[in-house]
């Protein structure tokens, strides 16, 4: 079947058979590097977008769901000044997420940040329940979205004067 979505900004079609899950089409189809297939249960967000602006494990999305769409992915959200925001959260804070889980984690807080202003530990940690890497250092990724909450508060205040 022919499944049409806006994909990273750009309008897209792949065929896909009917069993085949959102992660497995944009990792094949669409070459999209950053989703992670690892637990294939939603838990671990490794193949973590955004579907319609809400964050998602793709991995739990049936591919034809996405059809007329809007999906951004790590790539995509690269593209965007927000990212930095994050990134100098993570360099603050010493904080060092593996390869494997840093584009789930950067997705995450990206969505943290777009729906709290300054987030609190009890939200972090909600967003981030599940997600259990051997990088993840609790105390520090809290005070790294802090921080990336400060760098976005700062810069959105700078753009609005």
């Amino acid at each position: 079947m022919k499944i049409n979505f806006k994909l990273n900004g750009k309008n897209v079609e792949f065929d896909s058979a009917p069993g085949t899950r959102l992660v497995d089409l944009l990792k094949t189809s669409a070459k999209i590097m950053s989703l992670r297939t690892s637990c294939y249960r939603g838990i671990c967000r490794g193949c973590s977008l955004f579907f319609n602006g809400d964050l998602v494990s793709s991995c739990l999305i049936p591919a034809f769901q996405a059809r007329d769409a809007e999906i951004i992915t790590f790539e995509g959200l690269s593209k965007f000044d927000e990212i930095n925001d994050i990134i100098k959260g993570f360099e603050d804070t010493g904080y060092h997420p593996c390869e494997f889980c840093r584009p789930g984690k950067i997705m995450t807080i990206h969505s943290i940040l777009e729906n709290y202003v300054e987030p609190d530990e009890h939200q972090i940690l909600e967003a981030f329940e599940g997600i259990n890497c051997s990088c993840t250092d609790k105390s520090t990724l809290i005070k790294s979205v802090k921080a990336g909450a400060y760098y976005r508060r700062r810069r959105r205040r700078a753009r609005s004067i």
